[in-house]
């Protein structure tokens, strides 16, 4: 973790609304492959789509990914760096944005199955939660790079949420992938 001179710790209530916004996200993708069996979970809806397994290998090895980056060293935030954490909170679950993954974030069978995938995420995320409640610095004066170049350099506060809403985004997908295979 990075310590900067002068560092004033995140707001209680902004800290609070994140950790709100990971634990609700947390339960909403988990809950969109509860019950998916392990025939079901490999399905592909069409041709060159993820299936519900590839969902959850992406999300669980990304937020891994993601909150390396943010446990690592962070540079001071330049003062005229734009806030975008309303476009987060809005975008990150917006299906019609499409975004291809990082070579790095697709799926390549890393889970026998779906309960392999599961506890990889939970651990991710319990770790993303336990940063944040262990963060004694203002997130929003550090900044990291993210892993898509649309995003760029963004700020620690920003990439917590954009972690909680990349999950969101893929209980979606996720959602919409059971509508196709049953």
């Amino acid at each position: 973790m990075s310590t900067l001179p002068n560092a004033i710790p995140t707001e209680a209530a902004d800290k609070e609304k994140l950790l709100a916004l990971l634990r609700e996200s947390r339960e909403r993708f988990l809950s969109s492959f509860a019950g998916v069996r392990d025939e079901q979970c490999r399905r592909h809806p069409a041709e060159g789509c993820w299936s519900v397994l590839d969902c959850v290998e992406h999300v669980a090895g990304a937020e891994r990914y993601m909150l390396l980056l943010l446990q690592g060293p962070r540079r001071p935030r330049p003062g005229g760096a734009p806030n975008r954490e309303e476009f987060f909170l809005q975008c990150m679950t917006d299906r019609t944005m499409k975004a291809e993954s990082p070579q790095g974030g697709r799926p390549r069978g890393r889970f026998a199955n779906l309960e392999e995938g599961r506890k990889r995420f939970e651990i991710s995320r319990a770790g993303t939660i336990g940063f944040v409640e262990e963060n004694t610095e203002d997130l929003r004066c550090t900044e990291v790079t993210h892993p898509l170049p649309m995003f760029g350099d963004v700020s620690a506060y920003e990439m917590v949420i954009i972690i909680a809403k990349h999950a969101e985004r893929h209980a979606l997908q996720i959602e919409e992938i059971r509508k196709v295979i049953g």
